[in-house]
C-alpha cells in the first residue's frame, strides 16, 4: 500500500532549533517521515502565509492527513482560513495545542491593552482549532482539562537514544540546567540549593545554559557556569553532566507542564531531579528516569546530594532514561499514534 501524504505546519521557523517547539516540530516531522510522504511548511507568519497559499491551490487535494504544531500564540487569519479549506475537504486534521499560559492570568497577566488583545486572540484560536480539527492532542491530562477540547488525545514529546560519543565519562557531581530565567522557572531556588550542596559535597558544580539576556548574575559564584548555547551547541554540555535538573516551583500551570527538554535529558542518559507535584515529576517516576522531589530549595538540594552520592541509583535511572526514550517515549512512537488515529496506518505496510 502506497504511503500516506502528510502536510506538517509548524508555526515557527526552524533556521535554527533553539527553542523548545521547534525542536518538537522538527522532530515530529522527521519521525512521521518514516511513515509517510511529508511535506513540511514552517517559519514566520508572514512565510507560513505564502506558503500555505500555494498548498492550498497545489497539492491540498492529494493530502491524506494535516497536522499542525500550533504557537502559544494565536493562529493568524491566514491559518484558520487554511484549517477551514483542510475541513471542507474532509481531510483528517489533527492540530497539536503546546501551551495555554493565557488560561492563568493570576500568573501571567496581561497587562496592557495589546496584551489583553493578544489573550482574547488565543482564546478565538483554541476555540477554532477544537471547532475544525478532527483530532486536538496534548502533552499532559492537565492541559488537556485547561485546553477544554471535546476529543484531546495525549501526545507528550518525545526522545530518542544518542550513542555517547569517545571522551570522558559524566561528571557525577557535574549539574545541568537547560532553560529559561523566567520567575517560574526556579532558577534563583536552584542556586540556593546549589549553595546547600556545595557545604556537604564541595565538588559539586551547576552550568546554568540561557539566553544570555536572562542570565541571573552579575557576579558568577564559585562552582557555577552560565552558557549561552543551543542544537548542537549544547551537545558537550548534555555529556559532561552527571545529572541535570527541572526545578520549577509548585504552580498551576507548572504542575501540568510537560518540557520537551527532559526527554532531551533522557535521551542523553541523563538522571533527572524534578520538582513535583507534577506531570514532569509523574513521568520521570514512572520511567523510573529520576527523582521526584518537592519544589523548594531544601527539596532540590536534597535530591541532588542524594543523586550525585549515589552510583548505582545514578545508573539505574540512566538506564531508565534510556530504555523509555528506545521504548515507548520515542519520537517515532508519537508519529505512529498520530498516523493510526488519523488515518488507521502505522507504517509503510499500511497496518
Amino acid at each position: 500500500m502506497s504511503r500516506p501524504q502528510v502536510l506538517v505546519i509548524g508555526h515557527y521557523p526552524l533556521e535554527r532549533l533553539d527553542r523548545a517547539p521547534k525542536v518538537r516540530i522538527y522532530e515530529m516531522a522527521s519521525a512521521l517521515a518514516h511513515y509517510a510522504t511529508v511535506t513540511l511548511v514552517a517559519g514566520s507568519r508572514r512565510d507560513r502565509a505564502r506558503r500555505l497559499r500555494g498548498v492550498a491551490a497545489g497539492i491540498l487535494p492529494r493530502v491524506d492527513l494535516v497536522y499542525v504544531e500550533s504557537a502559544s500564540s494565536t493562529a493568524t487569519p491566514t491559518d484558520l482560513w487554511f484549517l477551514a479549506r483542510v475541513r471542507q475537504r474532509r481531510i483528517p486534521l489533527a492540530v497539536y495545542v503546546r501551551d495555554a499560559y493565557q488560561r492563568f492570568p493570576d500568573l501571567y497577566p496581561a497587562r496592557t491593552a495589546k496584551e489583553k488583545l493578544l489573550a482574547a486572540l488565543y482564546g478565538v484560536s483554541l476555540a477554532a482549532y477544537n471547532g475544525l480539527a478532527t483530532q486536538v492532542f496534548v502533552p499532559t491530562p492537565g492541559l488537556a482539562a485547561v485546553v477544554r477540547s471535546p476529543h484531546p488525545a495525549l501526545l507528550p514529546p518525545g526522545g530518542r537514544p544518542y550513542p555517547r560519543p569517545p571522551g570522558p565519562p559524566p561528571d557525577p557531581c557535574q549539574v545541568l540546567y537547560v532553560g529559561a530565567g523566567g520567575p517560574y522557572d526556579g532558577v534563583d531556588g536552584l542556586l540556593e540549593a546549589m549553595q546547600q550542596v556545595r557545604a556537604t559535597e564541595p565538588r559539586a558544580r551547576l552550568t546554568l545554559v540561557m539566553r544570555r539576556p536572562e542570565w541571573p548574575l552579575s557576579k558568577v559564584p564559585d562552582g557555577v557556569e552560565l552558557v549561552e548555547a543551543a542544537g548542537p551547541e549544547l551537545a558537550p554540555y548534555l555529556w559532561r553532566a552527571g545529572l541535570a535538573v527541572i526545578p520549577r516551583p509548585d504552580t498551576a500551570y507548572n504542575r501540568l507542564a510537560l518540557p520537551v527538554k527532559l526527554l532531551d535529558y533522557w535521551s542523553h542518559g541523563l538522571p533527572v531531579v524534578v520538582t513535583g507535584p507534577s506531570a514532569a515529576a509523574s513521568l520521570t517516576e514512572s520511567a523510573g528516569a529520576g527523582l521526584a522531589v518537592p519544589a523548594s530549595v531544601e527539596g532540590i538540594a536534597a535530591g541532588l546530594t542524594r543523586l550525585m552520592g549515589d552510583p548505582a541509583m545514578r545508573a539505574g535511572f540512566a538506564a531508565g532514561a534510556l530504555a523509555a526514550v528506545a521504548g515507548p517515549h520515542h519520537w517515532d512512537r508519537r508519529a505512529e499514534a498520530v498516523l493510526a488515529l488519523l488515518t488507521g496506518k502505522r507504517g509503510d505496510d499500511g497496518r
